[in-house]
């Protein structure tokens, strides 16, 4: 459900063939251990192409609460963000899993990140791409109700492997206990837990062994600002005239000729 921008919430696309070329070919493969801080930013971070497990974006708030604003999935890379301009971030880069990962040193990414204009254009792109994905989770975690939020996030969770069937059961392709979701959706374990529960109990979602799964219907009510800009009935019942001026007031020409970034499309 993004609001405003191309980037899906919580989760960066798949990265193109030539970013993860780049580390099949240099990158020295390494595992990654549960707990295991990831060392990013200025000229002694790294920047890793993830393989196999789980990494968080993180933050604490002045409160000292611990917030996750992105997962790093397999096929995506971290560190390159902050590494575009080697400078550091107040994030931490956390293995929320066993895993394993392609690494390069600040020197050799950005050697070969800007050896090719072409390849160094493509990740530019995807660079603003992934913050505009932080911005719509953060975003989402103060525009949204708590049910919302935990929709939107397996929504996006989900596009990252399949799509989503609206009429089914979804496999939730990602274990995460309740502190981890309350913490990707700003809010408590507790309202999180009462909130699948409420969803176990009318038959909207069910357990599996250890997996999660969520019946299409919860997806029914995602909007999109792009992928239903051409359908005002789905759009959001508060914000009715918004989307009807929506070409004249923001935009010089029509959406319909305006095509999504490529590199934002989900895989």
């Amino acid at each position: 459900m993004r609001q405003i921008v191309f980037g899906q919430q919580w989760i960066h696309s798949e990265e193109p063939p030539e970013i993860q070329e780049i580390f099949l070919s240099h990158g020295k493969k390494r595992k990654i251990k549960r707990g295991e801080e990831l060392k990013h930013g200025g000229p002694y971070g790294e920047i890793g192409l993830l393989l196999k497990g789980l990494v968080f974006y993180r933050f604490w708030d002045w409160n000292d609460k611990e917030h996750i604003f992105s997962l790093i999935i397999p096929k995506r890379c971290f560190g390159d963000i902050d590494a575009a301009s080697c400078t550091v971030a107040n994030v931490s880069a956390y293995a929320a899993k066993d895993g394993e990962a392609l690494f390069l040193t600040y020197d050799e990414w950005h050697k070969l990140i800007t050896a090719d204009i072409k390849t160094f254009e493509l990740f530019s792109s995807r660079a603003v791409k992934k913050q505009e994905s932080h911005i719509e989770a953060l975003l989402a975690c103060f525009t949204m109700e708590v049910d919302m939020r935990l929709i939107c996030f397996f929504h996006a969770l989900v596009k990252a492997y399949y799509v989503p069937k609206l009429n089914e059961w979804n496999p939730i392709p990602v274990q995460l206990n309740t502190v981890m979701l309350s913490k990707i959706v700003s809010s408590s374990r507790t309202s999180v837990s009462l909130k699948l529960t409420e969803w176990i109990d009318r038959g909207l979602a069910k357990k599996d062994g250890k997996f999660l799964l969520l019946h299409g219907k919860l997806f029914e009510e995602v909007y999109d600002w792009w992928e239903n800009k051409k359908d005002s009935s789905k759009a959001p019942h508060s914000q009715p005239e918004l989307n009807h001026s929506f070409n004249h007031r923001f935009w010089p020409i029509p959406p319909a000729k305006i095509n999504e970034p490529e590199d934002s499309r989900e895989q």
